[in-house]
């Protein structure tokens, strides 16, 4: 899997794995897709220009060249670009999200590119973050084969949020993966990511905030019963900057010819004493070892 293309990546999760990606011996080329440049929304330049190209283009349009170009000499792609990246998406945004990993997904197949990783969301799972569905699970026990339950509700503090249309378009993303990875036999195979919680920048546990997004003030440490609760659900699902590139870093360049079905669906967090989220198909599909947890620098519950 020597040459990457990245989609969104310009976003935060995206410029963090094309970063890391140029370190990496094993990768020969990345390519960087999104609406924007990363440096039309002033993020550093990579210097190392034989081994880093960065397309402007709309992945909406299947018709673009400019991407299905860089498709046809692309290994793997890792696709993270979405209309809106956080859980508070329209349906409208969800939508257009959901275009977006059916239009990589086939153009993938169809260029004979043999990794594709899906970039899920631990919001396919958020209902089991409440009960009935909470007394079912304990400690390391909310496995990727347990039936998806998509959107989480909770209040900020300030305001209601349901993430179900952003869930929706991560739950069908991850069944058109599996639906493809059983039809091509192997040939391409696909890597679903349940991610966590990964915040821009430093991404130190100190500063994760229940609802925070970039471009809103933090609010303080919740005190109703409900929201207390979601804090906790959320700041244990937790993934340290290290462990998010050594995930990605696995999924793209791992021997995939064992995998069931070709397609594998796996959760994406660091080691956090007492979370509910399973990392065992992480670890046995992909060699994932996580070394960072939440735990060792914010006390929680």
């Amino acid at each position: 899997m020597t040459r990457v293309t990245i989609t969104g990546v310009a976003g935060n999760l995206g410029w963090k794995l094309a970063r890391h990606l140029l370190g990496v011996d094993a990768v020969s080329h990345v390519t960087g897709l999104d609406l924007r440049t990363p440096n039309d929304v002033g993020l550093s330049e990579v210097n190392d220009s034989e081994r880093w190209e960065c397309v402007a283009c709309d992945l909406t349009d299947y018709d673009d060249r400019r991407w299905r170009d860089v498709f046809d000499r692309s290994d793997a792609v890792v696709h993270f670009a979405a209309r809106n990246p956080f859980p508070d998406a329209s349906w409208s945004d969800a939508n257009a999200s959901l275009d977006m990993t059916l239009s990589t997904a086939l153009a993938a197949v169809d260029s004979g590119v043999r990794r594709y990783v899906f970039v899920s969301s631990n919001h396919v799972m958020g209902r089991y973050k409440d009960e009935p569905l909470a007394g079912t699970i304990g400690p390391g026990e909310l496995t990727t084969d347990l039936p998806h339950a998509v959107g989480t509700q909770w209040h900020t503090g300030e305001r209601q949020l349901d993430s179900t249309p952003y869930a929706v378009a991560k739950s069908s993303g991850e069944r058109l993966c599996q639906a493809l990875g059983a039809r091509r036999a192997g040939a391409t195979t696909f890597v679903s990511i349940r991610v966590g919680w990964c915040q821009e920048g430093e991404n130190h546990p100190s500063t994760l905030a229940l609802s925070w997004k970039p471009g809103e003030a933090k609010p303080a440490l919740p005190t109703d019963p409900d929201a207390i609760v979601a804090d906790a659900w959320f700041k244990l699902m937790w993934l340290s900057n290290r462990d998010f590139c050594q995930l990605f870093e696995r999924a793209v360049l791992v021997d995939g010819s064992e995998w069931p079905g070709g397609a594998i669906v796996v959760n994406g967090n660091s080691a956090n004493t007492g979370m509910k989220w399973s990392l065992d198909e992480a670890r046995r599909w992909l060699g994932y070892e996580p070394r960072d947890d939440v735990r060792r620098d914010v006390a929680i519950g």
